[in-house]
Parts: C-alpha cells; structure tokens; sequence
C-alpha cells in the first residue's frame, strides 16, 4: 500500500472519528438528534451541489442513471442511524458500539466476491486480528447498571446487517456509477435523500408533539455536515485508487477510527481506557501494520 493512499485512509478515518466527537456534543449542548442529523445531511447534500455547482448543473439532466441508486443509499444512511439509537436504547451502548464496527465483515466479503480482492494468509490473520481489535476496543469493562439487563439481539443484527450494507453501498456506487465529473452531484442526491427524510420526520414531530427546530441544532447539523461530507470524499478517494482493494481500506479504515475515537475521546472528555480496551488498541495498531505491508 502507498503511502500517499495510507494518508487519505487516515485523513478519512479522522474525520470519521470526529463525527463521533461532534455527536457526542449533541448531548451537552441539548441539540435534538433528529434535527441536528437532519441539518447536517442537508448541509452536506448542498455543500456538495454547490462545491462544483457549474458542472452539477449541466450533469445533473443525465443524472437519472445512478440517481435512484444515490437516493436508495441515502435513505439506508438515516435508517441505519435509527437503528443505532433504538439498538442502544434495547440493548446497551456496548453492543451498539460492537455491533456498527464488526460490520466491516461485509464489505469485505463483497469486496472478495464482486471486485476480485484477494485474501492471502496474511490479510486473513490482519483481518482476524482487527476485528477482535474493534471487540476488544468496544467493549466495557463490566457492564454498568445503565446497560439492560435482558439483551434484545434483533437490533444489533439489524444494525451489524446495516452499517455493513452501507460500507459495501458506498464502495458499490463508487465503482459502478461514480466518476470524478459526477461525483458531488451522486454525493448531493445521497445526502439530500436522507435530509429530505429527516425534514419529513421533524415536520411529522412539529405537528403530533410541538416540537420546534431550535438554532443550537441547526448549528451543530451544520457543522456535523461539513465533517461527513469530507468524511465520505476521502473514503471514496481511497476507494477509487485503482491498486486499493476495499477489503483493506475498510478493515484499516475500522480500526483507525477506534483507535482515533480513543484518542479524542482522552484528550477531550478525558475518557480513560481499560485493561481490555488497550490490548484492543494495541492489537489494532498491529492489524494496521499487517494489512498495510
């Protein structure tokens, strides 16, 4: 692997990371999820649609090609996010965490079947090796009285199935619809599918309940949008070098964003790891440095 394509996975990696701290934020400065989420997919669909507007203008007649498939995507994204909250609310932060990170199985499988990725010894024990990096890295060291007590299993394997599809959804749109004219505009109908739900479900919230959009979530929705769609243009960038194989990218990509989500996380809210969670880490640095030789 180059290092100029190592470079954007990390540049990647950070930025998805950085979602996570943005998220957390959500809570402590009272910003409604909904609202916020749905700020930050509208601000990233029109970010995208503006940031080579002249080109999206003219390409956007003969869009109707990989438009159905952009918005089917977008749809999954915000589905995906719902059923991480109600997975954490069934059954625990714990196996939520687990449960949207173990998902790189997927688009490792599809990569080895659709796009002819090779799987060596040595990538199998990399792989082997990251995912219980992730599990390790994900897990508590007890489960706290916060967490329930009875498990409910058909949320997290709604979300492992999910956050998986959506992996193996962006590289599929890369490869088969997405070129280097066309990409914002993909990007824009992507977001903008998931930002028109979200309207449809703050609309719906406002009539039933009186729920109103307060300022502080358009803002953080806004910031929030930035980070996701530069997240998702580096992730495509690594995905469209042609000597990268996905299977890599997602696995390096993976446990990259835990080991960087571990490190904000100390740095900014001071959050400390435990016994399992460093030998989580550590074995995470060791699959990135077997998958990249």
């Amino acid at each position: 692997m180059s290092v100029s394509l190592l470079i954007i996975i990390i540049i990647a990696s950070i930025l998805s990371a950085s979602l996570y701290i943005i998220l957390k934020y959500f809570e402590r400065f009272n910003v409604n999820n909904i609202h916020g989420l749905t700020a930050n997919y509208v601000t990233a669909s029109l970010f995208s649609f503006f940031f080579n507007y002249k080109a999206n203008i003219q390409l956007f007649p003969n869009s109707s090609s990989y438009a159905g498939f952009a918005l089917g995507i977008g749809l999954l994204f915000i589905c995906v996010f719902y059923t991480a909250a109600l997975t954490a609310q069934k059954s625990g932060i714990a196996i939520t965490s687990i449960a949207g990170k173990m998902s790189m199985v997927i688009p490792i499988v599809f990569g080895y079947f659709l796009y002819g990725d090779q799987l060596t010894t040595m990538r199998i024990v990399g792989i082997l090796i990251a995912l219980f990096a992730v599990y390790l890295s994900s897990s508590p060291s007890e489960i706290t009285s916060e967490e329930p007590k009875k498990k409910n299993w058909i949320f997290p394997l709604l979300l492992f199935v999910g956050s998986g599809l959506v992996d193996a959804s962006i590289k599929a749109g890369q490869h088969y619809y997405m070129t280097e004219e066309n990409q914002y505009l993909y990007f824009a109908f992507l977001f903008g599918s998931a930002g028109v739900f979200g309207i449809s479900l703050t609309t719906f919230m406002y009539f039933k309940n009186r729920i109103k959009v307060k300022l502080n979530s358009i803002i953080a929705g806004f910031i929030l949008g930035i980070a996701n769609f530069y997240s998702l243009f580096f992730l495509v960038k690594a995905l469209s070098d042609d000597k990268a194989e996905s299977m890599l990218i997602f696995s390096i990509s993976n446990v990259l964003v835990v080991l960087f989500s571990a490190i904000l996380g100390l740095i900014i809210f001071k959050e400390k790891p435990h016994k399992k969670n460093i030998i989580g880490l550590l074995l995470a640095i060791g699959a990135i440095i077997i998958l990249t030789l």
